[in-house]
């Protein structure tokens, strides 16, 4: 009886083992391709931007708010924000907004009509509507927030027209694409676990300086940036498991 409890207790010991192993087997694959999947996300965004932004909204690029916010002037910043846990990095990148999603092969930029303006022959002349992508952590989620410009016409008043007349395309295609521009906010959930979202801007091979100086910053701090060095921490929910990968990536928008 003896030797029977102790086979018992050596065969538990190794099953037990053999169940922990295949746990931590299991949740570090779980970590490094949502590590992988989320930096992809991010390169291609970075690749796609017309330029960083310090802030969400300036009045300048873009009529684009987060009226998820107690009003609608919030400014976003690269320095800080409300949902930040842990960290002070923020990623707000400016593209130009396109006819089909994410990473679709063949998107294609969407032009505003203009009083005057020739969207048959001369669309490309016309502006180029425009939309801001947002990496920020929440309660340890690495979230990526798309937010489109306010429904603006061209006298500075919320447009309430028929789309066709607002975007150069025909009406199917325009109605389509107001229905996704008109939402408060779109938002994934990359990763969760993350321990560190540190994200540092580079113009060329020189670190942008001050760059998260509260005193020195200012509203054009990064125009000038070209880069951007990335560092994304994830880790099981014992902590036991982490892995980090930093990336660093060049903007070559081409649209």
């Amino acid at each position: 009886m003896v030797i029977i409890a102790m086979v018992v207790g050596v065969f538990s010991q190794m099953l037990v083992s053999s169940n922990q192993s295949a746990s931590i087997s299991r949740a570090r694959v779980d970590i490094n391709r949502n590590l992988h999947n989320s930096m992809d996300a991010i390169e291609t965004d970075v690749r796609q931007a017309v330029r960083f932004k310090a802030s969400g909204y300036d009045g300048y690029d873009t009529f684009a708010v987060d009226r998820s916010f107690s009003g609608a002037g919030h400014s976003w910043s690269y320095m800080n924000t409300p949902y930040v846990n842990g960290t002070n990095r923020v990623l707000i990148l400016l593209q130009y907004a396109t006819t089909m999603g994410h990473g679709a092969d063949s998107r294609q930029i969407v032009y505003l009509r203009t009083p005057g303006g020739d969207c048959a022959t001369k669309k490309t002349q016309q502006p180029k509507y425009k939309k801001i992508i947002i990496y920020f952590l929440n309660n340890g989620e690495l979230h990526r927030r798309t937010i489109y410009n306010d429904m603006i016409d061209p006298y500075g008043h919320p447009y309430s027209g028929s789309a066709g007349n607002y975007f150069c395309m025909n009406n199917v295609e325009a109605n389509k694409f107001k229905d996704r521009a008109m939402k408060v906010h779109q938002d994934s959930i990359l990763a969760t676990g993350v321990s560190e979202f540190e994200v540092e801007y580079y113009e060329g091979k020189t670190k942008i300086p001050d760059q998260y100086d509260v005193v020195k910053s200012y509203p054009g701090i990064l125009d000038s940036a070209d880069n951007v060095v990335v560092t994304l921490k994830l880790q099981s929910p014992s902590k036991q498991i982490s892995e980090s990968q930093t990336l660093t990536i060049r903007k070559i928008n081409n649209l």
